[in-house]
């Protein structure tokens, strides 16, 4: 017998018989199955319990079961472990513990069977094991892993090894049915709602950031709307801080959709919602008593520097951080081993010597440097992002790196910061939370450990639950951190401040509790719906008011319902109960009014309630009077007439209740009137002086009468008919209208009126709901608003029933349907309202039209094409904005010569060729230069066309050569290079072979063959390898840029490529940079390209390398660079590495022997204006406005 934990292990074999098991050491139990162990087709019906002692101390159970012991059928061996605990045990006891079960030959050891599993022993689970171990023939014999059979002579040794595992979290092998977090751990888990599945575990993060949530809780948030993201966090906040079940995410999943740069996708994206959250938290505590917070938690110091090593030059830039992304691989793509070691890389200084020296200034010339970043100040609360993810060239796809990174539990951060920082003070982190990426990279999966309190578990948050773990399994996840957060050991009493529900905001707790009661209530009705019935009450004044066939509107999908008095009654409720009380709440009196179902189909008023049942109940009236026993009652309150009852008590002729109806042809509106009390025998005529009286109308008035008889048949009545012969009943509907003359229905039908009630309720029984919108949202004094129109109206009916609406003349108003809410598709004079809507259902999202006011009637507009112009003029800006109409049938040249004749702003230059050029601008890149030829028709989009001078490349420098460079760029380097440090990057280029400072800028400048040529190889330097040739055999860089954008789909890989040289081309730039150190640092970047498997030849690296180097080079010289490669056979593509940089240098030598001649001859550069005193006054970049297609 073998005690694990004070529980006792029992192995049970089924067989036919006993089996004798004896305990053995180290947690071994074994024993024989007898020789006379036999199939016994006799058991009975429940497990065969025979007792056994062993050394005559326990009793062991040997059980067998009867199914598996048959004759003549398939007998297996089962074997289970029972672990069964004293009697003075405490509740939720559980053993965890792993176990093989061997069976052997009695005689020899190495023919033997096994299996093995692991369990969690507990009161519900007290036995496991194996129903089918093996199968009892196939141990009688040998088999092809067996020369012997395990049972031999009748006899086998069974074996079981027990060993028990300290359970430290209490928690191993749980099958979590019905567990509760809350109750276990304290803490909730967070919905998952799908999509950014980096947001759950992000939130816990930040929750248990105490600090940050005293701030959240401090920010004002009275007056905001639910889609507010500070109002939302708030609420999630103080939901895990007092719910017992998981919180939902679904609202502030919904506020962050206006976070439109925000991709889920992206394996990056949980630095991305830092940042955004950051910039939401800051702008929504500034000037109040939290402002700043943020900054405070997680914004650092670094410093970005290079330092010559044998002279006193150092270049330096300080800025602020809110976090650090390391490296798992070094450049050599050799994984780090620990955290320690990707820090210690990031800090490391990187040697700039050999040919790539640093250039620092006349004084010191080239020299051996270091370039690196080193800390200044961490932040109180550091994120540290690990870059587990990486671009694979050949695959076309993310990667994940799953290399191990040991981080430790505490961190000393004294060694990564500036020789400046105060080391000697307390720079040691503790780690408090670890966010893991589950999965591939392509899956969005996320979960985080996190230690609320030094002292507290580790606990791990999911979808699911939150259950405790230990340390040791926090730092096993190495191979699949995504970030680490640490605090500061001196600031960790501050920042995990215990919270209160003072600190929360009354205003939230008021919301919540608010929201739990209704939710409360709903569900306590929800639960009780069984035993309520929804009771609707028919007045005469819903009746009155109603427009639409029957007594009013109950379910519908095209119309809002009917406003009826509405009760939620008990099923078991007497009747008379109820109308005592229907009575006093609607101000009648019991015995005055009478109430009538509403019977189904048609909802008319029949037969009266019974009130001479004492014991009727409103339940069986439902039943009585409904269809269906799940719909609602509906009951018409009838106001009794003293002098009819006590008419119709003494006549014996049957009297009918009609229901009358008034269409007012001039209204175009229904107004119920009320009922009348009719014989059978009287005639539908004399119901006409009834309803005279009733309405006031002259003496004989003439009256036409409709009978409602079902939607889409309303019937003319014969006067002649009785109400008898007409099949009449209580509650029918009779409509009238007065009868009008041959000259005022002509009339009225100019006015698009509907002449009868035949047509109206045909407009009823096809009528939406539809709500017109100004399109532009400085239409100023135009209003929205909702007018129901017939699904059959055409474009022209609409259009007058707005323009009435709106007092406007409806030949001048346009209508453009929508996609989602917003503007779309202008619509066509032509088709139906139900063509123009999204959905003929009454869904006001849906059902959206937006109008806008046109100087011209729709029909001439529809005729013509606007066309909108911005004119580009000197200094890259906009002059002037042109709006007109054109035939759709003429060209973009009679475009031009429109411009032509409008335009004040047009001034053409000194021997200007005096056209003009014209071209669009899409998703922020020029898209299209335009002949002439194309015909309008054929364009698409011709409100957003911009127009510049065409001018020659051997005259003047074309601006939209410059438009196009910048847009160029920009698509490459999307993170957003400011559009200004590239224009000054191409005056620099520009200016080494002219000298010319304000070559772009100045309108007086010209542009030669050799500045093109350098823009040229520019953009030579950015294309695929196969455009290269495309690019240098164009006649200008305008050109060139024409024939490289039809390729531009193949260029996927070169983009990424060029994205980051550029990123860290900008990265650098500083006025102490030299041709050596931006050497290195491109180098670098493509060797890195290179062992990423990515394809570049050696001769696009060299390209690549000069010309993206050359704008570094403010100095004249390097212009002769350009002329001087050129003119060798094949260009750029034939010179190597060393060639290079052997030119670059020669060529600067000769600039500095030359310098004090070129200084003195060099007067056509301009020169800062003097203020009066003699000091220079800079007055910085003109001031002028950006053309918006180039500007951030």
């Amino acid at each position: 017998m073998v005690y694990l934990h004070h529980h006792v292990v029992w192995a049970w074999v089924l067989v036919a018989s006993q089996v004798r098991i004896s305990s053995g050491p180290g947690g071994q139990l074994q024993g024989r199955i007898p020789a006379e162990a036999r199939p016994c087709p006799a058991v009975p019906r429940r497990y065969r319990d025979a007792a056994l002692a062993s050394k005559g101390k326990k009793t062991k159970n040997i059980l067998c079961r009867p199914q598996n012991c048959v004759q003549e059928e398939e007998v297996n061996v089962s074997i289970y472990l029972n672990c069964k605990g004293p009697k003075q045990l405490a509740k939720n006891w559980h053993v965890c513990a792993q176990f093989i079960f061997a069976i052997s030959n009695p005689n020899d050891g190495t023919c033997y069977l096994q299996h093995g599993g692991k369990a969690r022993f507990s009161d519900s689970t007290q036995i496991l094991g194996f129903s089918k171990f093996a199968e009892l023939d196939k141990l009688l014999g040998p088999d092809d892993s067996r020369v012997k059979p395990i049972i031999e002579n009748h006899e086998a040794v069974v074996t079981a090894f027990v060993q028990v595992f300290k359970d430290e979290t209490g928690f191993l092998w749980h099958d979590f049915v019905n567990y509760d977090s809350k109750k276990e751990t304290g803490y909730v888990s967070l919905k998952n709602h799908g999509g950014a599945g980096y947001l759950n575990p992000l939130l816990q993060l930040l929750f248990s950031n105490t600090y940050l949530r005293k701030a959240v809780y401090q920010i004002p948030t009275e007056h905001d709307g639910p889609d507010s993201v500070a109002l939302t966090l708030q609420r999630i906040f103080y939901e895990l801080q007092t719910s017992d079940k998981a919180v939902g995410i679904a609202q502030l999943t919904k506020s962050l959709s206006a976070w439109k740069s925000l991709d889920v996708s992206q394996s990056q994206v949980v630095h991305e919602f830092m940042r955004m959250l950051q910039h939401e938290l800051q702008s929504r505590t500034k000037n109040t008593s939290v402002d700043g917070f943020f900054q405070y938690l997680f914004v650092g110091k670094c410093k970005r520097y290079i330092k010559c090593i044998n002279v006193d030059h150092e270049s330096s830039q300080e800025e602020n951080f809110s976090d650090v992304q390391l490296d798992i691989k070094d450049f050599q793509g050799r994984p780090f081993k620990t955290l320690q070691e990707s820090l210690k890389a990031y800090v490391a200084p990187q040697k700039i010597d050999g040919d790539k020296k640093h250039y620092a200034g006349d004084d010191h010339g080239l020299q051996d440097a270091n370039e690196g970043t080193v800390f200044i100040e961490f932040p109180p609360v550091l994120h540290l992002h690990l870059n587990r993810f990486e671009y694979n060239f050949q695959e076309d796809k993310q990667i994940k790196i799953d290399d191990p990174l040991e981080f430790p539990s505490k961190l000393d951060l004294a060694p990564y910061l500036d020789e400046s920082a105060d080391k000697t003070a307390n720079w040691n982190y503790r780690l408090q939370g670890v966010l893991v990426h589950s999965g591939e990279a392509q899956e969005i999966k996320y979960f985080a450990f996190i230690q609320p309190h030094p002292q507290s578990k580790w606990y791990k948050f999911d979808d699911d639950r939150v259950i405790p773990v230990t340390a040791g399994e926090v730092l096993k996840s190495s191979t699949n951190v995504h970030m680490l957060v640490y605090i500061r050991e001196s600031k960790e009493a501050a920042i995990r401040t215990t919270i209160t529900q003072a600190d929360t905001p009354t205003h939230l707790k008021s919301l919540l509790q608010q929201e739990q009661r209704l939710h409360e209530q709903k569900k306590k009705e929800d639960e009780e719906r069984h035993l309520y019935l929804t009771t609707k009450i028919v007045t005469e004044e819903t009746f009155r008011v109603f427009q639409g066939f029957d007594l009013a509107l109950f379910d519908d999908k095209t119309m809002p319902p009917s406003d009826v008095p509405t009760f939620r009654v008990a099923k078991k409720q007497r009747f008379l109960d109820f109308k005592s009380t229907l009575a006093r709440d609607l101000g009648y009196q019991p015995e005055r009014i009478r109430l009538r179902p509403l019977l189904v189909p048609v909802d008319r008023p029949r037969a009266a309630v019974p009130e001479n049942d004492q014991a009727l109940t409103m339940e069986v009236i439902r039943d009585t009077a409904m269809a269906s026993s799940t719909q609602d009652l509906k009951l018409y309150l009838e106001i009794l007439d003293p002098e009819h009852e006590a008419e119709a008590a003494e006549s014996e002729e049957r009297q009918v209740m009609i229901m009358v109806k008034y269409f007012n042809v001039s209204d175009q509106a229904l107004s119920g009137i009320g009922h009348f009390w009719v014989k059978e025998g009287q005639r539908v005529a004399d119901l006409v002086s009834l309803i005279n009286a009733r309405m006031k109308f002259p003496k004989g008035s003439r009256l036409k009468m409709y009978e409602e008889r079902r939607p889409g048949r309303i019937v003319l009545m014969d006067p002649n008919t009785t109400f008898g012969e007409a099949q009449m009943l209580d509650g029918d509907i009779i409509c009238f209208e007065i009868e009008f003359s041959d000259e005022e229905l002509e009339k009225l039908g100019r006015q698009h009126a509907y002449l009868d009630p035949v047509s109206f309720y045909d407009f009823l029984a096809n009528r939406v709901l539809v709500r017109f919108k100004p399109r532009h949202t400085n239409m100023a004094k135009m209003i929205e608003f909702d007018i129901p129109l017939s699904k059959t109206l055409t474009y022209s009916q609409m259009a007058h029933l707005v323009g009435k609406r709106l007092h406007r003349n409806p030949a001048r108003l346009r209508f453009i349907n929508s996609e989602q809410g917003d503007p779309h598709h202008v619509i066509r004079r032509r088709g139906t309202v139900a063509d123009m809507i999204e959905s003929s259902d009454n869904d006001c999202i849906n059902n959206i039209l937006f109008y806008e006011l046109l100087d011209l009637p729709a029909d001439e507009v529809e005729a013509n094409r606007k066309v909108k112009i911005t004119w580009t003029g000197a200094h890259n800006r906009e002059d002037g904005n042109y709006l007109f109409l054109m035939p759709k049938t003429a060209s973009i040249q009679d475009v031009i010569d429109k411009l032509m004749q409008l335009s004040t702003f047009i001034t053409f230059s000194k021997n200007s060729t005096r056209k003009i050029k014209l071209f669009t601008f899409h998703d922020g890149q020029i898209e299209k230069q335009f002949s002439g030829e194309e015909l309008l028709i054929n364009v698409a989009d011709l409100e957003n066309l911009h127009a510049t001078e065409l001018k020659t490349v051997t005259t003047q420098y074309d601006p939209v050569a410059m438009l196009k460079m910048l847009q160029f760029v920009k698509k490459l380097n999307v993170d957003g290079t400011n559009h200004q440090t590239w224009l000054k990057t191409v005056e620099s280029i520009l200016g080494m072979t002219t000298g010319k400072v304000n070559l772009l800028t100045s309108p007086d400048q010209t542009i030669g063959c050799a500045e093109d040529l350098i823009i040229k190889q520019a953009i030579a330097a950015s294309v695929d390898d196969a455009l290269v040739l495309t690019v240098v055999e164009a006649e200008s860089g305008m050109e060139a840029f024409e024939k490289i954008q039809k390729h531009w789909g193949s260029r996927n890989k070169q983009v990424m490529i060029m994205k980051e040289i550029l990123q860290t081309r900008f990265k650098i730039c500083d006025a102490t940079a030299d041709i050596g150190s931006h050497f290195q640092v491109i180098k670098n970047l493509a060797g890195r390209l290179f062992k990423s498997g990515f394809e570049l030849t050696k001769e696009s690296f060299i390209g690549l390398l000069f010309h993206l180097s050359l704008p570094r080079l403010d100095i004249p010289p390097f212009g002769n660079i350009s002329r001087r490669i050129d003119a060798r056979p094949g260009g750029a593509a034939t010179i190597s590495n060393d060639q290079l940089v052997q030119l670059a240098q020669t060529e600067l030598q000769k600039f500095r022997k030359n310098r004090k001649t070129t200084s003195a001859t060099s007067n056509s550069n301009p020169t800062e204006p003097s203020s009066s005193t003699g000091k220079s006054i800079n007055r910085g970049p003109q001031t002028s406005k950006p053309c918006h297609n180039c500007s951030h």
